[in-house]
């Protein structure tokens, strides 16, 4: 089962980037120049190229289920809590993020597809430079979080929603937790990515703007 796309404005094509997620052979699948975290608006480009499931979770340090505790689209900002871990362990219990997000603007797009409640699957990795790159999951629409730690506390902050992952794994949530704890344990093998799904969003939840 997968989830049926919100097509990406206009089906552009892929633009030129700043920075990608280049390094598939010899280096980090989730690792990218960030920037300072304050200004999202200059971080890290949308992933284009087609970035395969198993590469991504080999690549992450940390993979966990964090669910949304609290939502305040007026700031607009969530706090999210870790509910499983599947690797690397629990290092964040609770994830403050602030959802400005970046020139890409996908803001709105995503509030309309989380609230109080919401699962996002979160891979997780650690920069040399103490910063932190996640990719979250959600019924069908992926995003991209920064983390930077300052006095012992870590901050996150939503850049954009990556619409191209979605050649990557397009299914429902519960689908992809049961299909990251069968890769980890060697029951299954990642599946492909698939180069012709259009890039897009998730389905809206049904209380969106309700």
């Amino acid at each position: 089962m997968s989830t049926r796309a919100t097509p990406f404005p206009g089906d552009r094509p892929p633009r030129p980037t700043r920075r990608r997620f280049c390094r598939l052979a010899a280096g980090s699948i989730l690792a990218v120049a960030t920037g300072g975290l304050a200004t999202p608006r200059e971080a890290a480009a949308v992933i284009q190229i087609l970035l395969p499931l198993k590469a991504v979770l080999d690549d992450s340090q940390t993979i966990i289920v964090a669910k949304v505790e609290r939502l305040d689209p007026a700031k607009p900002a969530m706090v999210l809590t870790a509910t499983e871990s599947f690797k690397g362990g629990t290092p964040f219990s609770r994830l403050p993020v602030n959802l400005a997000g970046d020139k890409e603007r996908h803001t709105p797009r995503l509030l309309k597809r989380i609230a109080e409640g919401t699962p996002i699957v979160l891979f997780i990795k650690k920069e040399s430079d103490g910063k932190y790159m996640a990719l979250g999951y959600t019924e069908g629409t992926w995003l991209q979080l920064l983390g930077q730690t300052d006095d012992g506390q870590t901050r996150w902050a939503f850049t954009h929603c990556e619409t191209y992952l979605r050649r990557t794994y397009k299914g429902t949530t519960s689908e992809l937790r049961a299909l990251v704890v069968d890769i980890l344990a060697g029951k299954r093998k990642a599946p492909p990515p698939d180069p012709k799904e259009r890039p897009g969003f998730g389905p809206e939840l049904a209380t969106a703007g309700k």
